[in-house]
């Protein structure tokens, strides 16, 4: 992507786009507030109300039930409030903060969600799955290996790791080709922060690896969402 065409997504995002995104993320509030059983800590850099929908929307309306997350926080714990509700599937929720690890597995204990939840803490290693040879790291694939095991997903979440350096911009690059094996026939796969111009440079890729089109929502989340074949809207 060219500059001045990544610069032109910015001033648009900025002067068009705000008020929308504001106006979905107050619908999008009110409709999760039966989730919100419990405090959940909000910050900039938390997905917005309007993405965590959209992964909720996703669950019910195409019955996902085995859920892989790459960096968790708020959506973490909404999806493990809706897994319970309705008793059914499995999240795996993958970070690289260890701190921040516990937290999350406090906050799931406390709120008897964690039956449907697995954090596991994976570190930020060198990783030979890389965006045009550019080294970089990512979470520890044989933790990953050895902690998921083969078992199938229909539901890739990626909103980690952080990626909001220039040197860091395609962090989040890895989790298709690692994870592509086990997605199943029929798959979504969702990923944050596409204001942003290393995300939008990981999604044209993963267009072509994977042969799908993303529907990116600039206004609702700031999330793209693609599907491995025709599903119902969310």
């Amino acid at each position: 992507m060219s500059y001045w065409r990544y610069a032109a997504h910015r001033v648009f995002d900025k002067f068009v786009r705000y008020p929308a995104r504001e106006l979905s993320d107050l619908r999008a509030a009110s409709v999760l507030a039966p989730l919100s059983d419990a405090f959940a800590p909000w910050s900039p850099i938390s997905m917005r109300p309007a993405g965590v929908l959209t992964i909720l929307n996703e669950i019910v309306t195409n019955d996902r039930i085995r859920i892989v997350e790459c960096g968790g926080g708020i959506s973490t714990l909404y999806i493990a409030r809706l897994l319970r509700q309705r008793a059914r599937g499995h999240l795996c929720t993958v970070e690289d903060d260890a701190a921040w690890a516990a937290s999350l597995r406090a906050q799931l204990e406390s709120e008897q969600t964690s039956d449907h939840v697995s954090v596991l803490h994976a570190d930020l290693v060198p990783t030979s799955l890389t965006f045009d040879g550019q080294q970089g790291r990512w979470y520890d694939e044989e933790k990953l290996r050895q902690s998921i095991g083969g078992e199938p997903i229909d539901l890739l979440i990626v909103d980690g790791p952080a990626g909001q350096t220039a040197e860091r911009r395609h962090a989040r690059y890895p989790a298709v080709p690692h994870f592509r094996s086990l997605l199943t026939d029929d798959y979504a796969l969702i990923l944050d922060d596409i204001h942003r111009r290393g995300e939008q440079e990981i999604l044209e890729r993963w267009e072509r690896e994977l042969g799908v089109d993303f529907e990116r929502r600039f206004s609702a989340g700031r999330i793209a969402i693609a599907h491995s074949r025709p599903s119902f809207a969310v």
